[in-house]
């Protein structure tokens, strides 16, 4: 009891402390009154209605819910972290001379210490930006791997993948670092930057509870012959063609070739047969190529090309005969190259390159008529072309033109259509050369080839154009005292060398008869008359009578 009053008497104490400084002030200030201010201080003017301060270029924009949350919770932020990574091996290793795919997972931690359950959408890590460097491994699929968002509180793990090789000045090496610079944002877009490291072990020796073959050490040394291009000196290549075949042959290889032999048509032996390994007794053999299309000529299909040095490069050539029961068609031709390395080893590289075969018609033009002497210059004529087919199958062809730079030509194009073998085809286009001469007359003809390609054959013929024909000129028609006829209207009557009768008949003027030249025979004797020898018709004159003119005299015949 005595314990509860003392409480009491404390409590009550206290309470007296606290209030007492109120009842001063309250007693204070209903005492003293108002009390004006100092002289030298401003009174304040008072602002107005609706007034607000210029702060000049100052924005204090209000936060909003989603920032006003952020800063409540004590500043919440993602936190990206690589949660776990590995090789394509299973662990964090790799093997030299080889590629590999680095499979990573990321998680965010991001969360609160103010707030035990922010909203998750706080501390989201979007707009992830990872790029990847290293002076041990080149990445493949780019240095840059990019994914949207990885959410906070390690609820959504992003795994990727993303695929290295092992540099080539690295692979002595026994690891290497890959290191990714990753840029992301929060929801309200504030910028943050990590640098993960990831090590990986580069194996030089074979290690167990792997599947993967063991990398070689070091790359192997060896002879490669290689055909960069060939070509023919005829082109396209016919049934019954002899060419030749020029190759470019380079070692590109990392040791040198010795002795190298190559073998057209392939199948190649090497000794008793073996092509790798101790040489064995014999030569090279080349006996079971194929050569049943394309046949060496001059030689045998085994060619000696002597030694090869790494990087060297030869163009040997061969003659060779399309056989003439090849048909049109792509055929490969097997090439073999027999060497020895430099530990002494027999090697065959095997080669293919493809002939193209074309079967093109053979066509023959030629004149079916004699043409000599009837062209002229200035002078339009006939030229009778004629079309032979001399292959051994039919052609089709298409339209044949003919021109020429001597003269011009009409009626020059015509379809041909199809032609069997032996068959022709005759056209007469007109020519009138421009000068006389040698003319030429070229032809084409569109058809298509056994490769369905549009061709063209061209051929061309010549012939021999005479000198312009010159026209005789008129000359006027006389009497028998060797003066000019005139015609009714006072005019000399004009006699046309091409049709000397003048009333326009080609007609020659039929001779006197039998009694007439006797008649003129005695008329010559007596001296009174014209010899039947100098007496002829000279035509009719402007009366309708006919006009004889001789040595002696003339006169008019009724």
């Amino acid at each position: 009891m005595k314990k509860n009053v003392q409480l009491i008497i404390i409590i009550l104490t206290l309470l007296g402390l606290t209030a007492l400084p109120i009842l001063n002030q309250k007693g204070s200030a209903m005492n003293q009154g108002w009390v004006d201010p100092p002289t030298d201080t401003p009174v304040p003017t008072q602002a107005p209605w609706n007034w607000s301060p210029d702060n000049g270029n100052v924005v204090n924009p209000q936060p909003t819910q989603q920032q006003a949350r952020y800063l409540s919770t004590g500043g919440v932020r993602p936190l990206l972290y690589v949660v776990d990574y590995h090789t394509d091996l299973g662990g964090k290793s790799v093997n030299p001379y080889g590629t590999f795919g680095l499979t990573f997972t990321l998680g965010n931690n991001g969360k609160s210490d103010a707030d035990p359950e922010p909203p998750d959408s706080l501390a989201h890590a979007r707009n992830i930006v990872m790029t990847f460097s290293s002076q041990d491994f080149d990445p493949l699929d780019g240095s840059v791997i990019t994914f949207y968002e990885v959410d906070a509180r390690n609820k959504g793990n992003e795994t990727h993948t993303h695929t290295f090789r092992v540099n080539d000045m690295s692979t002595w090496k026994y690891s290497g670092q890959i290191q990714a610079v990753t840029t992301y944002t929060d929801p309200s877009g504030t910028p943050y930057t990590d640098t993960f490291i990831f090590t990986i072990m580069i194996n030089q020796t074979g290690g167990s509870g792997s599947s993967s073959a063991t990398a070689t050490p070091s790359a192997v040394k060896r002879p490669q012959l290689v055909v960069n291009s060939y070509s023919t000196d005829i082109d396209p290549l016919q049934p019954g063609y002899n060419f030749k075949l020029k190759l470019k042959v380079s070692n590109a290889g990392t040791a040198d070739a010795r002795a190298v032999s190559l073998v057209y048509g392939g199948g190649a032996k090497v000794g008793s047969g073996e092509e790798s390994g101790t040489p064995q007794p014999g030569g090279v053999g080349g006996g079971s190529g194929d050569v049943s299309n394309f046949a060496p000529v001059g030689s045998s299909n085994v060619t000696l090309l002597g030694d090869m040095p790494s990087g060297m490069t030869l163009n040997p050539e061969q003659e060779f005969v399309v056989n003439v029961t090849t048909t049109p068609g792509a055929y490969p031709l097997k090439l073999s190259f027999v060497y020895t390395d430099a530990k002494g080893a027999r090697m065959v590289d095997d080669q293919v390159i493809t002939l193209l075969v074309y079967s093109l018609p053979q066509l023959e033009f030629s004149f079916y008529q004699p043409i000599e002497g009837m062209i002229s210059a200035g002078q339009a004529g006939n030229l009778p072309i004629q079309i032979t087919n001399l292959s051994k199958k039919s052609v089709v062809l298409g339209n044949v033109v003919a021109t020429s730079p001597d003269g011009e030509l009409s009626n020059n194009s015509i379809l041909v259509g199809t032609l069997d073998p032996g068959g022709y085809f005759t056209f007469d286009p007109m020519f009138t050369p421009s000068r006389e001469g040698t003319a030429t007359i070229k032809f084409e003809i569109r058809y298509t080839d056994d490769f369905n390609q549009l061709r063209t054959y061209n051929n061309s013929l010549t012939l021999n154009v005479n000198p312009p024909v010159e026209i005789p000129t008129p000359y006027p028609l006389l009497d028998a005292n060797g003066n000019p006829v005139l015609d009714k209207n006072g005019n000399p009557i004009m006699i046309d060398p091409m049709n000397p009768n003048p009333d326009g008949s080609t007609q020659t003027p039929s001779q006197p008869g039998f009694f007439a030249r006797i008649w003129n025979a005695i008329k010559s004797f007596f001296g009174f008359g014209s010899s039947s020898n100098d007496v002829a018709p000279a035509g009719p004159d402007s009366n309708g009578g006919t006009i004889y003119q001789g040595g002696g005299g003339g006169g008019k015949l009724p």
